[in-house]
């Protein structure tokens, strides 16, 4: 595929997923895609199915899509790849690496390629997250502002200590930076084991989370820097907190 056609799929994600202005909304949308994501997670052999996220626009379904349209098999098959990377994914990151993959599936079928005969040379799957996930994760251009580093963390204060989400956030150690305490289903981590968790927003790059301590392995978020994303990487962080995802940190 072409870098104008991949750059023109880029720009249908964004018109159709334009900034959620109301924070309340992102964070019902992200605990209910969060929802969804860990029923698939304990159940994959059933069929993901989004509902209405509130005052939000739908959500797609598998069966009657809207704005981009991606197959459930490439869904599937992007989430399954998200499992073997060393990042947690956003559901709407996911959806943005599922709408690609779909098209990069029907431009080899224009060619005679069929799904599995792209594994001879790459995992498509896994390219197509990773590729969309970059934007989320590498040095944006320009670089965000200090300002908005800290509006940024604001956000994602608002989001974690929501009625939805419900965590307990202190300062962090840096402006950019939120220590959201461990529950007791919270991975162990830190040298006595009970190590809170900290997550953080820079200007040269996206989310992360790691244990609040010496050492500790940093786990990239590939989620989009707005009021948006800060509730669905909150939604995250809860999952975390909760243990409903393992331990993202091991090795």
């Amino acid at each position: 595929m072409s870098n104008d056609r991949v750059d023109e799929l880029r720009e249908i994600v964004r018109a159709n997923r334009p900034e959620t202005p109301d924070l309340s909304t992102a964070i019902h949308a992200a605990v209910d895609r969060q929802a969804s994501a860990l029923r698939t997670h304990r159940e994959p052999t059933s069929t993901p199915v989004t509902g209405p996220t509130g005052s939000e626009e739908p959500m797609p379904t598998t069966d009657t899509p809207e704005g981009p349209a991606y197959a459930a098999e490439a869904y599937a098959a992007v989430e399954k790849a998200a499992k073997s990377l060393r990042s947690l994914y956003a559901p709407s990151v996911l959806e943005e690496a599922a709408a690609l993959l779909t098209d990069l599936w029907a431009a080899g079928g224009r060619h005679g390629v069929e799904r599995k005969e792209w594994d001879w040379a790459v995992n498509l799957p896994s390219s197509a997250l990773e590729v969309i996930a970059s934007r989320y994760t590498h040095t944006p251009d320009p670089e965000r502002t200090g300002d908005q580093v800290v509006a940024l963390r604001r956000d994602l204060a608002e989001a974690l200590t929501s009625a939805e989400i419900g965590l307990s956030v202190q300062d962090g150690p840096r402006l950019n930076m939120v220590v959201v305490e461990r529950l007791p289903e919270t991975p162990r981590g830190g040298y006595h084991g009970d190590a809170n968790l900290v997550v953080g927003i820079y200007a040269n790059g996206g989310w992360d989370i790691s244990m609040n301590a010496d050492g500790a392995t940093v786990v990239s978020i590939a989620a989009p820097a707005t009021k948006a994303g800060a509730g669905e990487v909150a939604a995250l962080v809860r999952a975390v907190a909760r243990g409903e995802l393992g331990n993202p940190f091991r090795s």
